[in-house]
């Protein structure tokens, strides 16, 4: 050990006899600092004219253009000027021969030498150092856990970069040579990930060894043991070639033997990392101060619930638009999207079903092929999808296979996810959005609707209701079964459908029953179905239009509500007179005070006024109109912007209540009946205004008693402010970016005259 020091301190003083190794620490210091300072200022800034942010350590450090994104793009290009020359200078001075000759073993030399490397490595983090004391110390509650595991990242990076430099330095004697050659393992590490990804076992090898992604976890705060075996694997490779290298020079063995010690060392290495790689033998470490790497408490909670396996299957159309992600070549990403379920869930079992089929080739949006297929069936198509993509056709099950395993019809054959556990399925979608995969609310909802008592939502049909079976302004459907939308209640964890009540009874297991502003009487069946349904305790939620006020009062009375003449007035004369904004009245309901903190408002096109006669239910507002609006009681033009108040005519004016929860004790359970004399605030046309989406959430979690939609939120970050001023600021500039870097050259300067002078 005595001698390995000792190698790496003489290998130190003949780096900084060079310029090259203080060279690099200027420039790295300079290049770090001024992207750090910028983004620094541009926050300060950003503050000074009122404006807010939060989450700033993850801002300033680890986000596209931070300190540690910085230096990662970077960090490449100065380890190959530092490695060069370790072994391949004394190749080319002859030196190595006499160096193997000296009672010195191989591995001696080589462990003393990348020592010093990893001395200087720390040289580079400790640069990094002074940026994120400065950050710690300007910076409101700064995530230091964050910090901390960034530099440890870079840091294994940095080692694992001076590793393949060191072993590239040993195979010549140029040290221009070993420097590109070292830069090009660099780029074949990245590049190996994508080799053989359509081959199982192949594809867990190579995605082991690629550098590509390794440190995103780390700088972000998740610290995993398979990315610390991996860098101390990668570094034990390099280290052992070697070290193999020159055993094999200076013994004179066979072939086969010298071969065979390559191979053996090789398959370890790729062993161990596999091994590591399986998701029950890795170990997390969330350092984070929100534990932002980590699934929200909610989810975890559901995750627990989950013993044995839990089967995942994965129904890949050809002929789907997302065919790609979910093919061979792109499965160690589709698996990585459940990695953080996979921590709380080992049991969780991917499988893959690939196939073809089509209903509509020529006008379904979410089929592949949109080009001329006049002439041409599915299998034609199919073939010419598969062509392109080369991908073998024969491993896609055709139409009729896949019909026998699973009618997908109703998913419209698009990509979809079915979860099974313990006889229980829930299916995972991708949606019409930017980011069309599912996220923790909607995989937690999706698990979490296999471990508890299902939430089947009935909607009437049969009167003219509001539809949710097809797509239109007045339509129910983006909110409710709209399949492509993230918040829709089938994505959340509910069971939707529908019933003509003149045809049958309410469906068994209905949890929450739904009269949506019908358009016309009731049958006495239909009438006497949902009277029953009442009486027995089942929850209802009641939307109705002031047009349809002689059809639905009559029914509301039973529950002591009535829509009131006329219509509400929105005071606002630079939006229509009847788009009323309802403001959140319900204090003491735990599923809408975020929206009531918020100071959210509903937007609420054509609303009534309720009116409250008395019932057995007690009753609580849960929105209201504004105090300057008032309830129109003779007929208006909506598009009008002069619609008065006249008191004269019976109008009324102040807060009124447009929706109201009714709640009564039967059976020893809670009945909870919801009415809104607006039903527009659920259609798909008002539903993108306002915060009409959140609402609807809100209302669905108070039916369900809080178990969907899954509430997945955390905290709000605390480090939201930057504790200096722009003088300070400046200061603490000048100092990191001129005055250590200048103290550095002068010392650099002073040791090389000194050296040239003796």
């Amino acid at each position: 050990m005595i001698k390995i020091f000792k190698i790496a301190k003489l290998e130190l003083s003949i780096l900084f006899y060079s310029p090259v190794a203080w060279l690099v620490l200027v420039i790295f210091m300079v290049q770090s600092g001024m992207g750090f300072f910028g983004m620094l200022g541009s926050f300060q800034e950003l503050f000074m004219m009122g404006e807010k942010a939060d989450n700033l350590t993850q801002l300033l450090f680890p986000a596209t253009n931070g300190l540690f994104d910085k230096v990662l793009q970077n960090l490449y290009l100065y380890i190959p000027l530092l490695t060069m020359g370790l072994i391949s200078r004394e190749i080319s001075s002859g030196s190595i021969k006499l160096l193997l000759s000296s009672p010195v073993k191989i591995s001696e030399i080589i462990l003393g030498k990348y020592l010093a490397m990893i001395y200087y490595a720390l040289m580079l983090m400790a640069i990094l150092g002074i940026y994120c004391l400065i950050g710690v110390w300007v910076i409101k509650d700064a995530d230091t856990g964050l910090i901390g595991a960034g530099l440890l990242s870079l840091f294994l990076l940095t080692a694992t970069y001076a590793a393949i430099g060191l072993f590239m330095s040993s195979l010549t004697g140029y040290q221009v040579v070993a420097a590109i050659s070292t830069l090009a393992v660099f780029a074949a590490l990245k590049y190996i990930g994508t080799v053989g990804q359509s081959i199982d076992f192949v594809r867990d090898l190579t995605y082991f060894l690629s550098l590509s992604g390794r440190t995103e976890s780390m700088l972000n705060g998740l610290i995993t043991s398979r990315d610390v075996i991996y860098y101390l694997l990668i570094i034990l490779l390099f280290l052992g070639l070697t070290i193999l290298r020159f055993k094999a020079s200076r013994e004179s063995k066979p072939f086969a033997i010298q071969a065979g010690r390559y191979v053996a060392l090789i398959a370890f290495v790729l062993l161990a990392g596999y091994l590591s790689a399986r998701p029950a033998a890795i170990l997390y470490r969330d350092v984070t101060a929100q534990k932002s790497q980590t699934l929200t408490p909610a989810s975890q909670a559901v995750a627990k619930q989950i013993e044995g396996p839990l089967v995942i299957t994965t129904y890949v159309n050809l002929l789907d638009q997302h065919v790609y992600a979910g093919l061979p070549v792109s499965r160690n990403t589709d698996l990585s999207r459940f990695e953080d379920f996979r921590r709380f869930i080992p049991g969780i079992k991917m499988n893959y079903v690939y196939y073809y089929d089509a209903t509509d080739l020529a006008n379904n949006p979410n089929m592949i092929y949109q080009g001329n297929i006049t002439g041409l069936n599915t299998r034609q198509v199919a073939e010419k999808v598969a062509d392109n993509l080369e991908v073998d056709l024969d491993k896609f099950l055709t139409p009729d296979q896949i019909h026998q395993i699973f009618d997908l019809a109703p998913e419209e054959n698009t990509f979809v996810r079915q979860l099974s556990y313990q006889g229980h399925t829930s299916f995972l979608r991708l949606y019409n959005e930017q980011n069309q995969f599912p996220e923790e609310a909607e995989i937690t909802a999706a698990i979490k609707k296999l471990v508890v008592p299902h939430q089947k939502i009935v909607f009437i049909e049969g009167d003219d209701e509001r539809s949710i079976r097809v797509k239109g302004d007045r339509s129910y459907d983006l909110f409710s079964s709209a399949r492509k939308t993230r918040k829709s209640l089938i994505n959340q964890g509910f069971d939707v459908v529908g019933v003509n009540l003149d045809a049958a009874d309410v469906p068994p297991g209905t949890t929450l029953l739904i009269l949506a502003d019908p358009a016309k009487p009731f049958s006495s069946q239909a009438a006497a179905r949902i009277r029953g349904y009442v009486d027995a305790g089942g929850d209802m939620l009641i939307t109705a239009e002031p047009s349809h006020r002689e059809v639905i009062n009559p029914f509301l009375s039973r529950f002591g509500v009535q829509l009131s003449p006329g219509m509400m007035v929105n005071p606002d004369k630079n939006a229509p007179a009847d788009l009323i904004q309802g403001r959140i009245a319900a204090e003491n309901n735990e599923y809408l005070d975020q929206l009531m903190y918020m100071n959210a408002t509903v937007a609420m096109p054509s609303a009534a006024m309720l009116e409250l006669t008395g019932s057995d239910f007690t009753a609580d507002t849960v929105l209201q109109s504004s105090a300057l609006g008032w309830n129109k009681k003779n007929g208006f033009d909506p598009s009008s912007s002069s619609v008065s108040y006249q008191p004269e005519q019976g109008d009324q004016k102040g807060s009124k209540p447009l929706i109201v929860l009714l709640k009564r004790k039967v059976a020893g359970k809670e009945q909870k009946i919801f009415i809104s004399g607006d039903a527009d605030f659920m259609s798909d046309h008002a539903i993108p205004q306002a915060y009409n989406f959140s609402f609807i959430s809100g209302i669905f979690r108070w039916f369900s008693n809080g178990l969907f939609p899954v509430r997945v939120s955390r905290p709000a970050p605390q480090d939201d402010a930057i504790l200096t001023s722009r003088k300070e600021l400046s200061a603490y500039r000048s100092a990191v970016l001129w005055g250590v870097p200048a103290l550095m050259i002068a010392g650099a300067a002073g040791l090389l005259i000194s050296r040239k002078r003796k």
